[in-house]
């Protein structure tokens, strides 16, 4: 026997008068529908309605995952793009992973973003594995187009020769001081040789960094950079402008700012073995990372992760 069906006007006012709690021998009798037949319309009703409401829920939850994690991405983009910059060659030397690892353990998300964590401050390994797999998440949205295998061996290699340019520059300089026209400056630098030297051949690379960077490193341009500025007191500083200048008496400023000199041109002579792979370098990691920094722009970042999926992203 074939089940009698429930019209949608039929069951809107079953739906009506069950809901303002009338009874359902009440309800058979105000609509002609037999009391179970009523009873189980209704009850399809209310699970399909409970259905609705779940994937109304879902749907919510989802959005709101979804810019989250949207911000987290766009934040982690703009700290890389923030970091992962040329090396400088003074300070803590890194390596290009660990220079990268330095800054995935730190919580990034915080202010755009969400992990989901309660207040308070996590070791840094817990950043460091969200981080990871948000950096995995940026990699898959971008079609595999940020790789940062590439900055990473450029940054390397202009370290190792950073490295190289820093060491050459201070042996050069501690040979020019011991030689003999230098005399009177060793003599006045006394106990404080080893500091004095190290103030300045900080200030040598900053002047000679500063040229590297800007892509052109001249003897001309270099000189007028070399200063003894007098402090008054029978002292002056070396290369004061620059960094923290090395403190010496007036009567050897002029024999110090010689020795700069000296350093500078016997560096300079040896160009094409200390000066231009920093140059080629520099120049090639501009490029890298204005590729980076390309691909991580909001402009191109956020429809490359509306249009995408990762293994992070809310269903």
């Amino acid at each position: 026997m074939r089940r009698r069906a429930v019209s949608a006007k039929e069951l809107a006012k079953i739906v009506s008068l069950r809901q303002n709690n009338f009874s359902w021998l009440t309800i058979e009798k105000e609509t002609g529908v037999p009391r179970r037949i009523a009873q189980r319309a209704y009850r399809d009703w209310e699970r399909t309605q409970a259905g609705d409401e779940l994937k109304g829920a879902r749907q919510t939850v989802a959005a709101e995952e979804l810019r989250n994690h949207l911000a987290s991405l766009k934040k982690l983009a703009f700290v890389l793009v923030q970091h992962l910059g040329i090396p400088q060659p003074l300070g803590e030397s890194q390596s290009a992973k660990q220079s990268l690892d330095s800054v995935l353990r730190n919580d990034i998300a915080s202010e755009y973003g969400a992990y989901g964590f309660p207040g308070g401050r996590y070791p840094a390994e817990v950043y460091y594995r969200q981080n990871q797999m948000l950096l995995k998440s940026l990699e898959d949205h971008t079609d595999q187009k940020l790789n940062l295998s590439n900055w990473e061996s450029t940054y390397d290699i202009c370290r190792r020769h950073q490295t190289e340019f820093v060491k050459d520059l201070r042996q050069v300089l501690s040979s020019v001081l011991d030689l003999e026209g230098f005399q009177k400056l060793a003599e006045a630098m006394a106990s404080k040789k080893e500091k004095i030297t190290g103030r300045m051949a900080e200030g040598l690379i900053v002047i000679l960094w500063r040229d590297i960077q800007a892509g052109k490193v001249e003897l001309e341009e270099l000189l007028p950079l070399i200063k003894v500025l007098s402090r008054g007191d029978g002292q002056s500083e070396l290369l004061g402008n620059f960094v923290q200048g090395a403190i010496i008496p007036d009567d050897v400023g002029t024999q110090a700012k010689k020795a700069c000199i000296w350093v500078i041109k016997s560096l300079l002579a040896r160009r094409v073995k200390i000066i231009d792979p920093l140059l080629e370098d520099v120049k090639t990691m501009k490029r890298v990372n204005d590729d980076l920094a390309k691909i991580l722009n909001p402009l191109t970042l956020v429809p490359d992760i509306l249009h995408s999926k990762c293994d992070l992203c809310p269903c």
